[in-house]
């Protein structure tokens, strides 16, 4: 993370940066193709999340809202763990617009089941987390799809701004549809009743989402059948059709279950061999769990704290999201200043501090206004203004710590670390929201919120002591863990490369 010596160099150059970054980005705007695909990538990324919260929100009813809302988040991110390496090999022998379209035309179905669940039996939860599940499933296929199909619509130069195009929306994505999307649509239809044949029908703002969003996905295949055949075509492309013409989805899938398997076993020996590096997977891991978790606490916390109904989440996240987004664009000075380890512990023990406030500023309202309590604005402004503290606290620890394990894994082996952190917080994920939220219908949310605050605070002591006698040695072990894996790999692909000739 370094930076010019020279203050008055850095506004030059950032300018400059900046402006070539806008260039490129119109430049590959102008390809029509490109812009149908990224067009149908930020729809459908927005209406996922957008249904996602629709489905908290329908299970996050007392008095099991939290457990079933974190059962509504395992439904939405679990089939990412086991299927996404097995979509990827399959996909890649395949045809990708079709993968495109039949899966955006498959996603437009399962909404429309939900839909339908929901006026049948709205209390018939298990349904729903069952096509959200599947949703979910097919949206493995198309992510590789469509990851697969930028270099095939846009040239050699602007690759760059066209994959970073498709990650921006993929934040942006998660804002809008979480933040804003969902949130509009409960609050724009109003309830309403019809019948049919001799039955009456009652539909609630939220289940309006569902349709919105099925109609969204018919939107995105138009877009991808606007982008002509030809334009997935290309020279590599015939190639490796013809080298693999003898596989099938079912040994490619086969394969990439043992690779996956190889690249955990090799990943995981060469972050227990750098202890900066294996602090942080583990914190990063951490931090992913702890953002999970607060998508699942978040209608229970407006529930029972502020006495509103769980549509009006977006009071919890937005504050949150502003706080951690600030912070993010100004976060290169605290680093330089602060130190990232240090910053990172700050962060921790703000995280403790802000969650214990939650619930104190829950008692201040009572004791202050016993008649309002915390629906008075003055409280609903403290919970605000905490509330984008923990961002900024979340933002403090998530950066430094990426960062941190950027540069601390081996290049040829960074892709396996970054597969390892992933499972390991995909596998960790599961436990703590079904334990917070069986802990919440149990015992209790503050309970549950100083018990978060402590777990927090224990593990920032074991990272700051873990990581006090760190040396390079540990680094030079990690690097020769994957030089060595690496030329195992290039020795493997020599003889199968002898074998088929």
């Amino acid at each position: 993370m370094s930076i010019p010596t020279e203050q008055t160099e850095k506004p030059a150059s950032s300018e400059h940066e900046q402006q070539a970054n806008m260039a490129s980005f119109r430049h590959v705007l102008k390809n029509r193709n490109f812009l149908l695909l990224w067009i149908a990538q930020l729809i459908s990324l927005t209406i996922l999340n957008a249904a996602n919260f629709g489905l908290i929100v329908l299970v996050n009813k007392p008095p099991n809202g939290a457990f079933m809302a974190g059962l509504a988040i395992i439904a939405f991110t679990l089939p990412a763990i086991p299927f996404s390496a097995i979509a990827g090999a399959i996909v890649d022998r395949i045809d990708k617009r079709q993968v495109l379209w039949i899966s955006n035309l498959l996603r437009m179905v399962t909404m429309l089941l939900m839909f339908v669940s929901v006026l049948v039996d709205r209390s018939n939860v298990w349904s729903l987390f069952g096509l959200m599940f599947l949703t979910s499933l097919i949206g493995q296929f198309f992510i590789p799809a469509e990851g697969a199909s930028i270099p095939l619509l846009v040239g050699e130069r602007e690759l760059m701004p066209a994959l970073s195009l498709f990650n921006i929306s993929m934040t942006l994505s998660q804002a809008i549809g979480f933040l804003v999307l969902g949130s509009v649509v409960a609050k724009l239809f109003p309830p309403f009743s019809f019948m049919l044949g001799s039955r009456a029908f009652h539909v609630e703002s939220t289940d309006m989402l569902f349709v919105i969003v099925a109609v969204l996905y018919i939107v995105c295949v138009v877009l991808i059948l606007a982008i002509p055949k030809q334009a997935f075509q290309g020279d590599h492309v015939h190639k490796h059709k013809h080298r693999h013409q003898q596989d099938d989805a079912y040994s490619a899938a086969s394969q990439a279950l043992h690779t996956l398997w190889k690249d955990m076993v090799t990943g995981w020996r060469i972050v227990r061999a750098d202890r900066l590096l294996f602090f942080s997977v583990i914190q990063l891991s951490l931090v992913g769990v702890l953002m999970q978790l607060i998508g699942e606490l978040a209608g229970t916390f407006v529930q029972q704290v502020l006495n509103r109904p769980p549509e009006d989440m977006s009071i919890i996240l937005t504050p949150a999201a502003v706080g951690l987004v600030g912070a993010s664009v100004l976060m290169t000075r605290f680093v330089e200043k602060v130190g990232r380890i240090r910053l990172t512990v700050i962060g921790f023990i703000a995280l403790a501090a802000g969650f214990i406030l939650l619930p104190g500023l829950e008692w201040l309202g009572h004791f202050i206004n016993p008649k309002h309590g915390t629906e008075s604005l003055g409280i609903l402004l403290g919970v605000i203004v905490v509330l984008i503290v923990l961002g900024i606290a979340m933002a403090c620890v998530n950066i430094p710590t990426q960062t941190l394990m950027q540069e601390r894994a081996p290049e040829s082996g960074r892709a396996r670390v970054l597969s390892l952190q992933f499972m390991i917080y995909s596998a960790g994920t599961i436990p703590v929201l079904l334990f917070a939220g069986a802990f919440t219908t149990l015992i209790g949310f503050t309970p549950l919120i100083f018990l978060v605050s402590a777990s927090l605070l224990a593990f920032c002591w074991w990272g700051f002591h873990y990581t006090r006698n760190t040396h390079s040695a540990h680094e030079n072990k990690a690097n020769t863990i994957a030089e060595q894996e690496l030329k195992q790999r290039e020795q493997s692909a020599t003889t199968d490369h002898a074998d088929e000739g």
